[in-house]
């Protein structure tokens, strides 16, 4: 599973953070798994910043009398793919879905896919309710209405204590990795050392 901030590891063992969960969005809309994971780690800050606007910015979808889609200010979060096998690579954008698109059109392109932020974080939001976990894992209040949000916009007076966390989070996790490694390392001297001694 990807981790939340571009990350291979969780900072605590076997405690993922719920925005982890997004990698799973792009598997149900055609990704591998091993792909979605690359796809988040590469591009954190991308969707990060789309969650954001999710989060804080009004939006809706307007529909005809037929019940059309006539209007959206939907957040998206889209990834274009190009080349295959090794030389495969993967760009990403977020925003509006006219501005994700305009912004991937820059490059090349064998497909694209897009995915709604808000679709994602209500199957998120619903599964936290019924756990009971939405208290542990949310930032707090984003209006009067009381919504959970996971996000802080760059103008919220809490975004340099947000960030902040998030930093925390992957040094956590960076750490854990290094300690992981040294752990390796001395465990291989200890073995080699080992049959040096019973050969000789």
């Amino acid at each position: 599973m990807a981790l939340a901030f571009g990350l291979q590891t969780p900072a605590v063992i076997n405690e993922y953070h719920p925005l982890d969960v997004f990698a799973n969005a792009l598997v149900d809309r055609g990704f591998a798994r091993e792909i979605a994971v690359r796809i988040l780690r590469e591009h954190h800050e991308t969707w990060l910043l789309g969650l954001t606007r999710a989060e804080w910015e009004l939006s809706g979808v307007g529909y005809d009398a037929p019940r059309e889609r006539i209007w959206d200010t939907e957040i998206y979060f889209a990834v274009a793919r190009s080349g295959s096998g090794k030389s495969e690579t993967f760009r990403a954008a977020a925003g509006l879905s006219n501005q994700a698109m305009e912004e991937l059109r820059t490059g090349p392109a064998a497909d694209m896919v897009f995915v709604n932020i808000h679709d994602v974080l209500n199957l998120v939001l619903d599964a936290f309710y019924e756990n009971d976990l939405l208290e542990k894992f949310v930032v707090g209040p984003a209006s009067a209405s009381h919504m959970k949000v996971f996000t802080r916009p760059r103008s919220h007076c809490e975004f340099p204590e947000w960030r902040a966390e998030i930093e925390r989070y992957r040094q956590q996790s960076i750490d854990r990795v290094k300690t992981r490694e040294q752990l390796r390392r001395e465990r291989r001297r200890a073995a080699k050392m080992q049959r040096q001694r019973e050969s000789a």
